[in-house]
């Protein structure tokens, strides 16, 4: 078991109390629903990215949705905006502020101010007030004794001043009562034991004559029924109208009389007394929902529950560990905002160790399956439905406001958005106090990919046999898909030789695995896998190099040079596959790399690179290579250069010409001398990371025929050439060496371009 600090409605204005959690675990099964669910029958949730919201200094323990306007309640001074550190930029907000919800900027014309924290806010029927709850004394600098309410229209407090002894909870309306739970004995200076309903118009005489008795504890929340007959009050109370069935921590009230009703879900959910309580109530119109705590004796149910309003009976309980704060329900989807650390008898995530929390969660409307029981002894219930958790789990940092060390305290919703409040200060490592907000897919930039990258997300490569390598990699989940393709490459990042999609969720990831059968045995090959979700997120791992098993394959006749640039290298290239070792001809050897399947030149304003395979000595030859450039030149140019028959200062070459507005050109070059092309070939153009296919043919001697195309790769190669020409300059009709050699002009900025080559292919034509 757990024991946690935290203030809650449980308490009076300012107190602190000790609430205890259970903990119980045993993994069980989960759900795949997410942003772009598999399984067609579960529904989307929110994406999981964190959208910029304003901030508070304090805790927010209610928002309600106007529209375009989120309301919120709680305690607090200041507002910031989103991205703003604590203590800069801040307006003043005394315990309620509004905000748009489409941008999550502060509205500013919106500021009443009250000298208590706001612990709970209820629209009219018609949206034109707000009627708020809390343990303030004033509102506006006028007194309103725990109850007051506001018009949203001008922010001003209206005339409604009911008058209670003590903190009011939690607040609900109709257009003809308002009702009022909490820890009061006296409502209107009428004796009302912590529940009261109040005339709309009340000004400190209009109690209404409901008048049930609620023994030991107090009433956190309030739901009305649809046709607002009735009201269901949750809160830790043992009795109501001398029943504790119902009545033990739920009832369900007749407004007329103020009598007891049946309502049977309370003989499955019992939270009461000291320890227990149902913390939180909200309604569809269809059913009701409730969250609750307990610790030790008291109490049976941490997690949630929904209850039809028509029968009062149970429809599924959601039977997790650790306290569950707020409940949300949308068309299909209901949201939580708790501490929920084990969710095994619901088919959800295990407990682990040490222990870790999901602070927000999504479940399914809908029955998905049964709960089993709770292996440790705790209190439990077997055989009742359940709903399905889906794949949603932002990552929370607990704040420090109220000293209980929590999260978000509260969720609301509408069919767009999910905002959740309370005290935390990051949510998936964004510093966003208090506030946030999450979007449907079709708002969200969807930018939430596989959680594991780098170093973190381990790749294991070993050769078991010639001409294989066994590839292991850890399952990497993502925060809002339960699906990750993973991609395996070797040697290039251009196309993957594996392509696997694995859906599960976050606490059922295994171990995944490829087997390469097809690596050339006796070479150095690099492998990397990368994780992409459904939104094309991509997570990689590091590039891994291993010794592949085997003897050499020799060489292929007719093949002069080949390199694919499976490995890794500083300062300089190493050896290509075939051809020999690359030297650097031109350039700082710091402008030299091969990482991730590329060949890399690193080229400054005004310099050249140059790597030269100097053992290799053809006359006629037909090279390909691929060629990108990781930034487009700020001004002037950046040139790619594929030579052959290189010699000393003598060659063929074909040279692309990157342009700062994305086009291409392309020359036929002899010896640093351009001879046929155009600044920009008609059509063709580029962005930084797109590839492009280069292709030069030299045949011949006296005169030799040399003919150069491009495209981009992954399109079809084009039948004909770009530019050729005939050439019989004695110096150029001898073998040589190939060459790839970068430029940049003096006006291409200061941080360098870099240009990437891979899949190197000189034939004999």
């Amino acid at each position: 078991m757990t024991r946690i600090r935290r203030q809650w409605r449980l308490i009076a204005a300012g107190a602190v109390a000790a609430v205890l959690g259970v903990s119980s675990l045993v993994m069980s099964g989960g759900a795949t629903a997410d942003t772009a669910p598999v399984d067609p029958e579960l529904p989307e949730t929110v994406s999981a990215d964190v959208l910029p919201t304003v901030q508070i200094d304090g805790v927010a323990w209610k928002q309600v949705i106007v529209g375009d306007t989120v309301y919120v309640g709680g305690n607090f001074t200041t507002a910031r905006p989103a991205g703003a550190a604590a203590g800069t930029n801040e307006t003043p907000r005394a315990n309620m502020l509004a905000y748009r919800l489409s941008t999550g900027e502060l509205i500013p014309g919106f500021a009443p101010s009250f000298n208590g924290q706001v612990k709970d806010m209820a629209l009219s029927p018609d949206k034109s007030l707000l009627y708020v709850a809390g343990s303030f004394t004033q509102v506006n600098g006028v007194n309103r004794y725990r109850a007051a309410a506001i018009n949203l229209a001008t922010g001003a407090v209206t005339s409604f001043r009911p008058i209670f002894n003590s903190t009011t909870n939690a607040v609900a309306a109709t257009s003809t009562a308002v009702f009022y739970g909490g820890v009061f004995t006296s409502a209107d200076n009428t004796a009302r034991t912590k529940v009261a309903a109040v005339s709309p118009t009340d000004t400190g005489t209009g109690l209404l004559p409901m008048n049930p008795t609620v023994s030991n504890g107090s009433v956190q929340d309030i739901v009305v029924s649809p046709d607002g007959a009735d009201i269901v009050i949750g809160g830790n109370f043992t009795r109501v109208n001398g029943w504790s069935n119902p009545g033990y921590g739920l009832a369900r009230i007749k407004v007329a009389t103020g009598a007891s009703m049946s309502l049977p879900v309370n003989s499955e959910v019992r939270n009461g007394g000291s320890n227990s309580a149902i913390l939180s109530l909200e309604s569809d119109g269809t059913s009701f929902y409730g969250t609750g705590y307990h610790y030790g004796s008291g109490g049976n149910l941490e997690g949630s529950f929904k209850s039809d309003w028509a029968t009062g009976k149970l429809t599924w309980l959601e039977d997790c560990h650790g306290d569950t704060y707020s409940i949300w329900p949308t068309a299909k989807t209901v949201y939580q905002a708790s501490h929920k650390h084990y969710c095994g008898n619901s088919g959800g995530f295990p407990e682990t160790n040490p222990r870790s929390f999901q602070h927000s969660t999504a479940v399914t409307q809908a029955v998905r399956g049964t709960n089993t029981r709770d292996i440790y002894g705790y209190p439990d219930h077997p055989g009742t439905p359940r709903p399905e958790f889906l794949e949603w789990y932002p990552k929370w940092t607990p704040g420090t406001f109220t000293g209980a060390n929590q999260a978000p305290w509260t969720v609301t919703a509408n069919a767009d958005y999910v905002v959740y409040g309370g005290e935390f200060l990051k949510v998936d490592g964004v510093a966003q106090q208090g506030l946030v907000r999450f979007a449907i897919k079709t708002i969200a930039p969807n930018k939430v990919g596989p959680a594991l990258s780098g170093a973190d997300f381990g790749l294991t490569a070993t050769s078991p046999a010639d001409g294989q390598v066994r590839l292991t990699w850890p399952g990497n989940a993502d925060r809002d898909n339960a699906t990750v393709t993973y991609k395996v490459y070797r040697a290039s990042a251009d196309a993957p030789i594996h392509t696997k999609a694995v859906t599960a969720a976050f606490w059922k990831q295994t171990t995944q695995s490829f087997l390469d059968t097809a690596a050339p045995p006796g070479t150095t090959q690099s492998y990397r896998v990368v994780a992409e979700d459904a939104f094309g997120n991509q997570s990689p791992t590091a590039w891994v190099a291993v010794d592949v098993a085997g003897e050499p394959a020799p060489p292929v006749e007719g093949i002069v040079a080949a390199d694919t640039f499976g490995r890794a290298e500083t300062s300089g290239w190493g050896t290509a596959d075939t051809g020999g070792a690359w030297a650097r001809t031109a350039g700082t050897a710091g402008s030299f790399s091969v990482s991730e399947g590329r060949g890399r030149h690193a080229i400054a304003p005004g310099a050249t690179t140059e790597s030269r395979l100097q053992e290799v000595s053809a006359g006629d030859v037909d090279a390909t290579v691929s060629v990108g450039v990781s930034r487009l030149p700020d001004a002037g140019f950046v040139w790619s250069i594929l030579g052959a028959r290189v010699s000393g200062s003598d060659h063929y070459a074909s040279r692309l010409r990157f342009n700062p507005d994305g086009t291409v050109g392309i020359h036929l070059v002899r010896s640093g001398s351009p001879v046929v092309g155009a600044n920009a070939v008609p059509g063709l153009s580029v962005a930084p990371g797109d590839r492009l296919k280069v292709r030069l043919q030299v045949t011949g001697t006296a005169p030799a025929t040399v003919r150069t195309k491009v495209w981009p790769a992954g399109s079809a190669e084009p039948s004909g050439w770009t530019y050729e020409f005939s050439d019989s300059t004695a110096a150029n009709q001898l073998p040589g060496g190939v060459m790839l050699r970068g430029y940049g002009s003096s006006t291409i900025g200061a941080t360098p371009v870099e240009v990437s080559y891979d899949d190197l292919k000189v034939i004999e034509p």
